[in-house]
């Protein structure tokens, strides 16, 4: 039997302390320069160079990212250094894609500094996956969006991207009443073009913001967009830059956009994965 409960960790209310991260200060004033372009299919193609020069700028490698390599991508964590957070870690894999070999990789790295890593995943194609996450956690049968139904979606099979009718939960439900976790100390994203739906879930005073939940880490798949998902990106990226809260690291474009996100304006994340002596 498999039993969801929240792991213990200090609590503290989201944004509590405005934590000072010299290398997000350095990382954000060099974006804010760049976003000005007006351009959305520019902005798209100019992205991964931007960030790449930025975090260059910024000297993103003292965060002390990890590699986390899949069958067919890259992913990056970064390890708890503060022992006063306790042992437990959640990870949230949304869009398992019948591959875990990150997952298992990062979950090596925890055990090896005595840390606990939890998994939750889901995916609505049972066929490999539902057997293959249940070996390293929980599996929930369906895919997640900015809304809850039946309909057709995107969905990678065989090497292939297809038409499926498959059940969607909508994230914010997922997170808050099915998980009942308010603290997800990394989520993998990969919701196959849904992801646009879920922007909002990212912005000061969100959905998640109005609940008490935060996460600190996330791996982003951007898909492949048309002009109109190009300018929704632009201004999704405009609006984090705005806000100060997530740096945006190791972007690559590659027909889709892979991201890397941290939360830099919770201190429950700053002071659990960061180093003190970048922040104090």
């Amino acid at each position: 039997m498999y039993i969801i409960q929240q792991p213990s960790t200090e609590k503290e209310t989201i944004a509590e302390l405005n934590t000072n991260v010299v290398i997000f200060n350095k990382w954000s004033s060099c974006m804010k320069e760049k976003v000005s372009e007006t351009d959305h299919k520019a902005f798209w193609d100019k992205f991964q160079q931007w960030t790449d020069e930025c975090d260059k700028w910024a000297d993103i490698d003292k965060l002390g990212l990890v590699s986390l390599k899949n069958l067919d991508e890259m992913k990056y964590g970064i390890l708890p250094v503060n022992e006063n957070y306790g042992s437990d870690n959640v990870l949230v894999t949304l869009g398992v894609g019948k591959d875990i070999d990150a997952e298992v990789h990062y979950k090596k790295k925890m055990n090896e500094i005595g840390r606990n890593l939890t998994f939750y995943g889901a995916d609505p194609i049972t066929d490999v996956n539902a057997d293959l996450y249940s070996t390293i956690g929980k599996y929930f049968p369906f895919a997640i969006g900015g809304d809850g139904g039946y309909s057709t979606a995107s969905v990678y099979v065989n090497g292939t991207y297809m038409k499926r009718d498959v059940v969607h939960v909508d994230l914010v439900y997922f997170f808050d009443r099915i998980l009942k976790i308010k603290t997800y100390d990394n989520i993998w994203l990969d919701a196959e073009g849904a992801e646009y739906g879920l922007f909002d879930i990212f912005y000061k005073t969100g959905p998640l913001d109005k609940r008490g939940i935060r996460f600190c880490q996330m791996s982003l798949e951007v898909h492949m967009p048309d002009d109109n998902k190009k300018k929704k990106f632009m201004q999704f990226i405009k609006t984090l830059i705005n806000e100060n809260r997530f740096g945006m690291h190791k972007n690559r474009l590659v027909g889709h956009m892979r991201m890397y996100l941290f939360n830099y304006d919770d201190s429950y994340c700053v002071r659990k994965f960061l180093s003190k002596s970048l922040y104090e």
